[in-house]
């Protein structure tokens, strides 16, 4: 049985986290404290608000969760082998999105439009205009 650890994220805004995993068209149970449960289908102790369910991770994963903190913010909870497999690689994708709409929604506060183009790599230049 795998052990669930907990990873810090800079992921603070619930509804962007949301936005997140729709645009990677990830599916998502939203609840207060969801039970995760292990690649066994066995209920572990740790709850969080927002789990990504193991069958669509993969068929040997565990539940990924996203659990609210005290300060409002978020932590990962994964287990020690996704960290090294494919809730690995789900989990950096929901963080760079997630990051992506944290910038778009403080550069719109900040009276600037967002243009959005695709570098040579595959990577997401963002170009800031004041309005």
């Amino acid at each position: 049985m795998s052990k669930y650890k907990r990873i810090e994220t800079e992921i603070k805004n619930e509804a962007l986290l949301v936005q997140a995993l729709q645009d990677l068209e990830i599916p998502f149970e939203q609840g207060e404290g969801l039970s995760l449960y292990g690649y066994h289908g066995d209920k572990r102790r740790e709850t969080a608000e927002i789990v990504v369910r193991r069958k669509h991770i993969n068929s040997s994963a565990n539940d990924l969760g996203f659990h609210r903190l005290p300060t409002g913010g978020f932590e990962a909870i994964i287990s020690e082998y996704d960290s090294d497999t494919r809730g690995m690689e789900i989990l950096n994708q929901v963080r760079q999105r997630y990051a992506y709409h944290a910038v778009v929604a403080q550069a719109r506060a900040r009276g600037y439009n967002v243009v959005q183009q695709q570098a040579q790599g595959g990577a997401l230049r963002l170009q800031l205009v004041k309005r």
